[in-house]
């Protein structure tokens, strides 16, 4: 059942050995709870993980900014596959399987094919320094995303034999430290602000079988083999423009440099993403969206390239509550990702507490939590 996923993107977080995004990643409950859309709603507490440059737009003026470890977890359950293993192992356990009982499991065994499970975890922590015109902040992510996918390896004989199989995950993690820079200037009476964060990027590998007759997926990353892939140094730069009073536009590319890393049978490339966005926002309303200018590919040839599209609000209740929900949806060619719904609230209690979750299709959730001071 969904609880056994569940408790293998726990068990991502709690070995968050982490390492880099192949796909652009989630970073703060806020973002998340508006479908993941960040790129020109940054605030001065995330800024540096989604884009740097919205550091320097800092529409409260502080001056001090502190997000304590934010902590996140995320699994998507493609086509129901942690079910489908739990029924195919409930008839592999039968002392003697019927004709019925073989044929049950040739037919699951071919439900398994094209489903996948994927967890992600993630951990935050910024300090962030503000003056008038130049910005400054310390920034470290760690990400961990395992990838499971089912591979026949003895076909099923029709009323004679069931078929034999195994579950495979593959993963990787990674920790980023960054040092974020951003300024603005006015042209035409627009301000326009710069940013960038050059970067450390330590990587692991992690990789794991097991026949589906007796996998636990809830072991899949605690059991894993890891690796020990290296570390490389990149930069993320963006930009925002704040076009009108209420319009801001941006665009951040994460991994400038790029880099391919391997653990001698599998490869992570760190290429350059690029991703637009541009937000609407008043004292009460908030209204946002993000779009993927480039195509991820997948972190395996069993996953699905990935290329988001998201759309967000919040709404400001007198600014002490923000209430907010988001859409994403993967519009790469040749995918079959579910579409994603979040919601969540922010509270300041003489500090900020961020909550949000999302959820989507054959068991799909997500939660995300932090908190953060700023004056």
């Amino acid at each position: 059942m969904f609880r056994k996923s569940l408790l293998a993107a726990g068990l991502v977080a709690a070995s968050i050995s982490t390492a880099s995004a192949v796909p652009y990643g989630f970073f703060d409950a806020r973002s998340v709870a508006m479908g993941n859309t960040s790129v020109a709603t940054g605030s001065i507490t995330t800024a540096a993980f989604s884009n740097p440059a919205m550091l320097a737009i800092n529409e409260k003026d502080d001056s001090f900014a502190l997000l304590v470890p934010a902590v996140g977890v995320q699994v998507v359950d493609t086509g129901g596959m942690v079910d489908l293993i739990d029924e195919f192992q409930v008839l592999s356990n039968i002392t003697t399987p019927t004709i019925s009982d073989i044929n049950q499991m040739i037919a699951i065994a071919a439900e398994l094919d094209g489903t996948g499970l994927q967890a992600t975890a993630t951990g935050n922590a910024a300090l962030v320094f503000a003056g008038d015109n130049f910005t400054m902040g310390f920034s470290y992510h760690g990400v961990a995303q395992a990838n499971g996918f089912y591979l026949e390896t003895v076909p099923g004989v029709p009323g004679v034999s069931a078929p034999q199989g195994e579950f495979r995950a593959l993963g990787y993690s990674a920790q980023e430290i960054g040092v974020s820079f951003a300024t603005k200037l006015s042209v035409l009476g627009m301000e326009i602000a710069l940013g960038v964060t050059p970067k450390t990027v330590q990587v692991d590998s992690v990789y794991f079988n097991q026949s589906i007759d007796i996998v636990d997926t809830g072991n899949a990353i605690s059991d894993a083999v890891e690796s020990d892939l290296g570390s490389f140094t990149t930069v993320d730069a963006g930009v925002a423009i704040d076009v009108l009073d209420t319009l801001t536009v941006g665009v951040v590319a994460k991994n400038l440099i790029e880099k391919s890393v391997s653990d001698g049978f599998n490869t992570f490339d760190f290429d350059t993403h690029v991703r637009a966005g541009a937000s609407f926002h008043t004292s009460f309303l908030t209204i946002s969206a993000d779009m993927d200018l480039t195509e991820i590919d997948p972190v395996s040839i069993n996953d699905s390239p990935s290329q988001m599209m998201a759309v967000g609000a919040e709404f400001n209740v007198l600014d002490f509550m923000q209430l907010r929900a988001g859409y994403q949806t993967n519009i790469a060619s040749g995918t079959d990702d579910p579409d994603l719904i979040s919601a969540g609230v922010g509270l300041w209690l003489g500090f900020h507490l961020d909550a949000a979750v999302v959820v989507g299709e054959d068991d799909s959730l997500g939660a995300f939590v932090q908190t953060g001071f700023r004056f």
